[in-house]
């Protein structure tokens, strides 16, 4: 009898200790989701977000479905880190080129002085031309490596080789000033990346350290883990920011975790559609993330999420 109720109890074990994995491990829509809402402050979720306000920089990742924009906004200026895709998505019926129009209507853009394309996938450059004629843009950078795949790569390449726009490719060690206490740091690509790591066009993005007085925002566009691991072993501590924009939408090919240890951010905000689409955010990234304390927040679940600073404390709001 003792041996039949030891069996049973190691029976039982086995099935608990299955589900648990499938849980933790497997990704799995709903899961994602209410992990994401459940680390959302109620009192955030009633917060409005009231405009720029003079000495304040606003920092808006767009909700643009599976796709990178984002806007900054001093009250002096416009500036752009990537401008989402000219396409809706294949699955969910979202983004798109009318997602971006809307996002910068409601933020009041009538022009936009400056923009940084991280990396020339269509999901983070598809709308380059058309927000280049509609807002006039005047400086456009890239890291200065083509899609050769993509049409509007090779003729933005070409148009900024040129010298149009600037034409300048930025590489770690550049600065770019925008005004007193407010500049961009390149942190990435550089010569301490591999011809191999560069082959992956995510891996050319441009890794950018946002200052505005002591507060820090790291983007990452869509870097991957080789490309995290450099930055780790190269910049150390450097790295650590208030927010983090989670480089490659929450995928598990990026957020390594010496990666983000270093960074250590307070929030943590992923671009991206639909889950079923490419199952981003990955579940064991928004768990690594929550577990150095950050609080992560989708553009899928809350829409346009908006960093608010002052240069000394800042806010995170959400749109929903």
């Amino acid at each position: 009898m003792r041996k039949l109720k030891f069996v049973f109890q190691i029976i039982i074990a086995f099935i608990v200790a299955l589900a648990a994995y499938s849980g933790l491990y497997q990704p799995n829509a709903e899961s994602v989701r209410a992990a994401v809402k459940n680390n959302l402050p109620q009192s955030m979720q009633q917060k409005q977000d009231t405009g720029t306000a003079q000495g304040r920089l606003r920092i808006s990742v767009l909700d643009v479905g599976q796709a990178d924009a984002i806007l900054l906004q001093d009250g002096k200026r416009n500036i752009m880190i990537d401008v989402g895709n000219d396409a809706k998505d294949k699955v969910g019926d979202s983004g798109g080129r009318q997602a971006l129009i809307k996002a910068l209507d409601k933020a009041g853009v009538s022009r936009i002085k400056t923009v940084f394309v991280t990396h020339h996938h269509r999901d983070h450059m598809g709308n380059i031309m058309y927000v280049r004629g509609k807002y006039g843009v005047s400086n456009i950078y890239d890291s200065g490596y083509v899609n050769n795949g993509y049409k509007a790569s090779v003729a933005l390449n070409s148009d900024l080789r040129a010298g149009r726009y600037n034409g300048q490719a930025l590489k770690a060690g550049d600065k770019i000033t925008i005004d007193k206490n407010y500049y961009i740091e390149v942190l990435a690509p550089g010569d301490f990346l591999s011809k191999k790591d560069l082959k992956n066009m995510n891996n050319t993005s441009l890794v950018l350290m946002l200052h505005y007085g002591s507060f820090k925002m790291l983007l990452t566009g869509d870097a991957e883990a080789p490309v995290e691991d450099a930055l780790q072993q190269k910049y150390g501590t450097a790295l650590q920011a208030d927010v983090l924009k989670v480089g490659h939408h929450g995928s598990k090919t990026s957020s390594y975790w010496p990666f983000i240890s270093k960074v250590k951010p307070k929030y943590a905000l992923i671009s991206c559609g639909d889950f079923s689409i490419y199952k981003h955010p990955n579940k064991n990234v928004v768990g690594s993330l929550t577990h150095l304390g950050a609080k992560v927040l989708t553009t899928h679940d809350h829409g346009t999420l908006t960093v608010t600073t002052d240069g000394k404390s800042f806010d995170v709001l959400t749109e929903r």
